[in-house]
């Protein structure tokens, strides 16, 4: 789990300068915690039944996930101090009108509103911050920010019982808050940094690579949307009300961030399943022993136990993160980050809809049975993974726990294991525009970038580097259009080419085979070239510091094998360049290589011999 000191200087530095924002957050999300406690209440109130409430509160996740969704568009297309004023002042008039008009539909539509304008306002936050962190400062940052949003929400329970909620005067104190937000990031001189859409990752290529991290994702966001959303309709329905209504919720939000810290610990020394399961068995005991307390009038004991119900209910999302993290590679993650938020808005969604349906049908004390029937079942798939799923990680290889609070869960640029912007976003206005153009039209920015290398050679390596990863972007007319405008790069340019899209070798040199025979044997050198430099400065042995992860060894190993089989197919000639350099770099596979090239029809033993044989101490240690 990350944790730092917050005091060093440079820390203590990039605080002050987001000294307004963080002012910002903390008065938005005032209003924010004080209007999630209000409505279930004054609807329970006003005898709105238990599963339109649910659907009603279900509606802030819907938002949510839309917000998510829309939200980098919108600043791309207006800039952050407009995006986060305008959604500011949306979510104060949704408030004002569910102050003057208590009809369900009317609510539920405010709910989508101030769910996807949160989700905005977080979009800007998570620009803004990542934007100003540095590799060091980025984890306490993130600290930081979840810390102001959490305390936030705590204090903002407490203003339930500055009026009646009978009265719109609530209402009116929460648009208030929201629009005090506005007053600091308003004045601030701080102008909006850039920002670009991420790529996000299918369904099916996350549940392929992390079946259990999407699984618990999913099953994260139905408890925890649950349990936060109907616990104000259960303590109603139990005379819990005013200030120790207040109380209540407050020590159950406060739970939720408190158990963060040792249950990150945990997950980083141990086996983060076991870790999961042991969570989820001493979960289900709390969960089935809170409705006979609640029964029982002990208000006080009801305290700590919702505290530990919610703080480790809290811990199933960011473990579900880097559980999923352990399993892909890195350039993939803030793609699947996408996704898993995405998977967690809909168990949000489902999860206060399908609770407050068995609150009506059997009672209040049915969302605790809800809750266990869920965590049984998530359970149950933890001790199957064990069993029969892929085997766990070391704990070293593991990557480390890092506090997601399910309020803040779009903060999710500050995540200190993404791989820094300087990788993905483009450096020019150039190729800025090129991209956007190959989205709709890719023969059209193919043709452009050549202008552009005609006009400016040195705009050529960054172009290809960002256009090869279009998908609609052939690359073998790619890299003929830019080298027919800088012929002396031809090389450089096909190593920039296989070094940002691995996946497409194969594409290059069978186009290079058809339509310039001529440079295909300079070209394959190059490529092999590049997969020996890559892995030479990758490789565990060159960087103690920084080795190589598990997930993205793999997809080396995967990409590198389907070269050697395309070249021994198709190109034999070549084959064993390539060979040679993949086994020179990835000593362990040289077997499998050997293996590739004794299958094809071109087989030739005397040039089997130029491979290398692997070395038995150089093959590495059986991790599962």
């Amino acid at each position: 789990m990350k944790s730092s000191s917050l005091m060093e200087p440079d820390v203590i530095a990039t605080f002050f300068s987001l000294l307004a924002l963080y002012v910002s957050c903390f008065i938005l999300m005032l209003g924010f915690g004080l209007i999630g406690l209000l409505l279930p209440v004054r609807m329970g109130l006003d005898g709105v039944s238990t599963d339109t409430i649910g659907l009603v509160l279900s509606m802030y996740a819907a938002g949510m996930l839309l917000g998510g969704l829309y939200s980098r568009k919108l600043i791309i297309r207006v800039g952050h101090i407009r995006v986060f004023t305008a959604c500011a002042a949306l979510s104060a008039v949704a408030i004002l009108i569910c102050g003057l008009k208590t009809d369900p539909w009317t609510w539920g539509a405010m709910r989508l509103l101030m769910g996807f304008c949160l989700a905005c306002n977080f979009a800007v936050f998570d620009g803004w911050l990542s934007d100003t962190a540095t590799e060091k400062t980025r984890g306490r940052i993130m600290a930081t920010s979840q810390i102001t949003i959490m305390g936030a929400v705590v204090v903002g329970q407490f203003l339930f019982n500055l009026a009646p909620i009978s009265e719109p005067t609530l209402f009116i104190l929460a648009a208030i808050l929201l629009c005090l937000g506005l007053v600091p990031l308003a004045l601030s001189r701080r102008s909006g940094p850039p920002i670009t859409e991420t790529q996000n990752m299918t369904l099916k290529n996350l549940l392929h690579h992390a079946p259990f991290g999407a699984v618990i994702c999913l099953f994260s966001g139905v408890l925890y949307g649950a349990l936060m959303n109907l616990m104000p309709v259960y303590a109603g329905e139990r005379g819990i009300a005013d200030f120790q209504l207040s109380l209540f919720m407050g020590c159950a939000v406060l739970g939720a961030f408190l158990l963060q810290f040792p249950i990150g610990m945990l997950s980083d020394r141990f086996d983060r399943r076991q870790v999961l399961a042991g969570l989820l068995g001493v979960n289900l005991a709390v969960t089935l022993l809170l409705p006979g307390v609640g029964h029982s009038g002990l208000f006080m004991l009801m305290l700590p136990l919702v505290g530990i119900l919610t703080g480790l209910l809290s811990c199933i999302y960011p473990m579900s993160i880097a559980e999923t993290f352990d399993r892909i590679r890195k350039a993939e993650m803030a793609a699947a980050m996408g996704r898993m938020l995405t998977l967690y808005a809909a168990g949000s969604i489902a999860g206060p809809a399908l609770s407050s349906k068995a609150m009506s049908w059997f009672g209040s004390d049915a969302l605790f049975f809800f809750l266990a029937l869920f965590q049984l079942l998530l359970l149950g798939f933890c001790i199957y993974q064990m069993r029969h799923g892929r085997k766990a990680l070391p704990v070293e290889e593991q990557e480390q726990y890092v506090i997601h609070t399910e309020v803040g869960s779009t903060l999710y640029d500050l995540d200190p294991r993404l791989p820094g912007d300087d990788t993905e976003t483009p450096n020019s206005l150039e190729t800025r525009v090129a991209i956007r153009i190959a989205e709709s039209n890719p023969a059209a920015a193919v043709k452009m970038a050549r202008e552009l290398v005609l006009a400016n050679p040195d705009k050529a390596m960054e172009l290809s580097a960002a256009l090869v990863q279009v998908e609609q972007i052939d690359i073998g007319r790619l890299y003929a259009s830019i080298t027919r405008a800088a012929p002396d790069l031809s090389l450089d340019i096909a190593k920039m080419l296989v070094s940002n899209a691995p996946d497409q070798a194969n594409r290059l040199v069978s186009w290079l085979a058809e339509h310039q025979p001529e440079t295909l044997s300079r070209i394959t050198q190059a490529i092999s070239e590049q997969y020996h430099v890559e892995q030479e400065f990758e490789t565990p042995e060159a960087s103690a510091e920084v080795p190589l992860r598990r997930a993205d060894r793999d997809a080396m190993h995967e990409s590198a094998s389907e070269l050697v089989s395309h070249f021994s197919e198709h190109y034999p000639d070549q084959a064993m360049e390539i060979a040679t350099a993949v086994v020179e770099t990835l000593p362990e596979y040289a077997s499998e290589v050997v293996n590739i090239l004794q299958e094809s029809e071109h087989f030739d033993q005397e040039l089997m011999d130029q491979v290398p044989q692997q070395k038995p101490e150089q093959t590495p240690k059986e991790t599962g």
